[in-house]
C-alpha cells in the first residue's frame, strides 16, 4: 500500500454471520487504530459491501447463509484486488486454511484465537504488499487427544447409566427390555411377521411404525425379506440397512415367535464421529464470542463505555443459550440413543413456553423481531420444558437458514393445537424433504452450519410427547413447520384461524 494509504487508518468490512462476533471484532480493530466501516451478515451482502465502500481490508467468514466465503472470495477479490483478505473460520488451519489461501486469501485465522494474536496476524498480513506470501495461518492451541480413561462416561441420574434398583422387583422385564442398549425385536412365526413388541431402541432404528400388531414388511422392506429368507434357520445373522442406519441383526426362535436382535454398534461409532466433528465446529463460534469478551473485559473504561459494556453482557448471553440449546440437543440425541428419555407429560399453555422463550432468547437484539401470534389459548398434553426445546429448535433453524419476518402461530385444529413457526426463506429443496428430520442430516449445498441434530431432536420429542412434526412450504415461499399436540381443554379463545398453508398461516 502507497505511502499515502498508510497516512489514514486501514478501513475494514467484517462479513461473519455471527452479529455478536461483528460487534466484538468492531470494538477489537477500533482499539487496534482500524477503521470499521461496514459489515455484513452473508457473502452475497458482503460483496454488495465490498463493492460500495472499497475497503483495504476484509474480514471474511467461511461458513454463512445465503453465499459461504469461499463462494464469496473471488468476486470480493475482483471488487478490490488490492485490498487484504483474512479469512475467519471456526475449522481447523490444517483443515480449511490451504483451500482459502488458494482462493485468493491473504491469510486464515481459527476462530477461538486470542483479540491480541488476531490484530498482531492481522498487522502482519497488511504490512506485506499485495502479492506478498501470507503468513502462517492462526489457529488456536489445541490439547492433547483425550485417552481412553478421559472419555469414560460418569454415570449420573440424567446420563442414562444404568441405574440400580431400590428394592429388588422394581424392574419388569419389559422395563428392563425398554431399556436395553440393543434394538430387540419379537414377531408372530406367520408370513407378515406382524411385530409382537418392540423395544425403544428397536422403534429408533425402525421409525415410529414399529408399533405391535405392524406386519414387518410395512416397517422395513430388507429386514423382511431376510427374516423370512432366514425363517427356518435355527438362528442366523446378517447385515442390513435401516432408516436408522446400518446394523448387525440377529435372529433366535423360540417356540412360537421370531427374536431378532439388532446391533447399531458399528454405526453408533460413526454417528459419533460425526457428532464430534460437526459439533466442535459449531461450538467454536459461541466460545470465540465468550472468550473474546472475557479478554476485552481487561480493557479500560476509556475502550468500554457502560453502553459498550452492556452490550457485551448481552453478547455472553446470547452465546451462552446457544451452547446450551446445543449441548440439550446432544444430551437428548444420547437419551434418545439408548432409549433413557423421560418426559413428564401435563397440562401446559403454549402460549406461555413461547412467549416465554422468545423475551429470553431475542430480546437483546434489535435487529431480530419474532412476532408471536395467539388463536388458540388451550392446554396442550406436553412436557413444557421439551416443548420450549423443539420451539426453539424451529425458531434457531429458522434465524440460521431462513430470512425474516419470522412468525410462531399458535391456532387450533379439532381437538388439537397447532405451532406454526413461519419464516420467509428459501424454504426446503424438494428431493431433501424426506429426509428433513433424520439425524445429522443437511441438504447438499448447505453453506450454514449446525449439529445436524436440531430437527431430529424436534421429531424425536414430537413422538414421545404423542405429537406430530411436520414442513409445508409457505404460500408465497418460505418454509412452515408445525408442530401438533393434543388439547387438554376446550378452546379460551373464539378467534378464527389465519387462512395459509393448511391453515397455517398466509405468508
Amino acid at each position: 500500500m502507497s505511502a499515502a494509504a498508510r497516512a489514514r487508518p486501514l478501513r475494514v468490512v467484517v462479513i461473519d454471520d455471527t452479529a455478536d462476533l461483528r460487534d466484538l471484532l468492531r470494538l477489537a480493530l477500533g482499539r487496534g487504530g482500524y477503521d470499521v466501516v461496514g459489515e455484513a451478515g452473508d457473502g452475497r451482502r458482503g460483496i454488495e459491501v465490498v463493492r460500495e465502500l472499497r475497503p483495504d481490508l476484509v474480514l471474511l467468514d467461511l461458513s454463512m447463509p445465503v453465499m459461504d466465503g469461499l463462494e464469496a472470495l473471488p468476486s470480493i477479490r475482483r471488487a478490490v484486488p488490492r485490498a487484504k483478505v483474512v479469512v475467519l473460520s471456526g475449522f481447523g488451519a490444517t483443515q480449511m486454511s490451504e483451500r482459502a489461501l488458494a482462493a485468493g486469501a491473504d491469510g486464515y485465522v481459527q476462530k477461538g484465537a486470542s483479540l491480541d494474536s488476531l490484530l498482531t496476524y492481522v498487522a502482519e498480513v497488511t504490512a506485506g504488499p499485495p502479492a506478498a506470501r501470507a503468513p502462517r495461518p492462526l489457529s488456536v492451541v489445541t490439547t492433547p487427544e483425550p485417552t481412553a480413561d478421559d472419555t469414560a462416561p460418569v454415570p449420573d441420574a440424567d446420563s442414562g447409566a444404568t441405574p440400580a434398583p431400590a428394592s429388588a422387583g422394581q424392574v419388569s422385564w419389559w422395563q428392563a427390555l425398554s431399556l436395553a442398549p440393543m434394538g430387540i425385536l419379537e414377531l408372530a412365526d406367520e408370513p407378515l411377521f406382524r411385530i409382537v413388541f418392540a423395544n425403544t431402541t428397536a422403534q429408533r432404528l425402525l421409525g415410529p411404525t414399529a408399533t405391535p400388531g405392524t406386519p414387518l414388511g410395512f416397517v422395513s422392506g430388507p429386514l423382511a425379506t431376510l427374516v423370512a429368507y432366514h425363517r427356518l434357520d435355527a438362528d442366523a445373522s446378517f447385515e442390513v440397512e435401516l432408516d436408522g442406519g446400518s446394523v448387525r441383526a440377529t435372529m433366535r426362535r423360540t417356540g412360537w415367535s421370531v427374536l431378532v436382535f439388532l446391533d447399531s454398534t458399528a454405526d453408533d461409532v460413526g454417528l459419533l464421529r460425526r457428532a464430534i466433528a460437526t459439533t466442535a465446529h459449531e461450538i467454536r463460534g459461541p466460545v470465540a464470542v465468550i472468550c473474546g469478551i472475557a479478554e476485552a473485559s481487561d480493557w479500560g473504561e476509556s475502550d468500554l463505555e457502560p453502553e459498550v459494556r452492556g452490550r457485551l453482557m448481552g453478547s455472553v448471553a446470547r452465546q451462552a443459550r446457544m451452547l446450551d440449546s446445543i449441548t440439550a440437543d446432544l444430551l437428548t440425541a444420547a437419551q434418545v440413543q439408548h432409549g433413557t428419555l423421560r418426559l413428564d407429560l401435563r397440562p401446559v399453555r403454549p402460549r406461555q413456553v413461547i412467549e416465554s422463550l422468545v423475551h429470553d432468547r431475542y430480546r437483546g437484539d434489535p435487529d431480530l423481531v419474532v412476532e408471536v401470534r395467539i388463536d388458540d389459548d388451550r392446554e396442550v398434553h406436553a412436557d413444557a420444558l421439551r416443548l420450549e426445546q423443539m420451539v426453539g429448535n424451529l425458531l434457531g433453524n429458522a434465524l440460521k437458514y431462513a430470512r425474516a419476518p419470522f412468525l410462531v402461530h399458535v391456532r387450533g385444529e379439532g381437538e388439537r393445537v397447532c405451532i406454526d413457526v413461519v419464516d420467509h426463506g428459501p424454504g426446503v429443496p424438494e428431493d431433501f424433504r424426506g429426509d428433513l428430520f433424520r439425524e445429522f442430516t443437511r441438504a447438499s449445498g448447505t453453506v450454514a452450519t449446525g449439529t445436524g441434530l436440531g430437527l431430529y431432536v424436534v421429531r424425536t420429542l414430537a413422538e414421545a410427547q404423542h405429537a406430530s412434526i411436520a414442513y409445508a412450504p409457505g404460500r408465497y415461499g418460505g418454509s412452515v413447520f408445525t408442530i401438533s399436540l393434543a388439547a387438554a381443554q376446550e378452546p379460551l379463545l373464539a378467534e378464527s384461524p389465519v387462512e395459509g398453508v393448511g391453515g397455517a398461516v398466509e405468508q
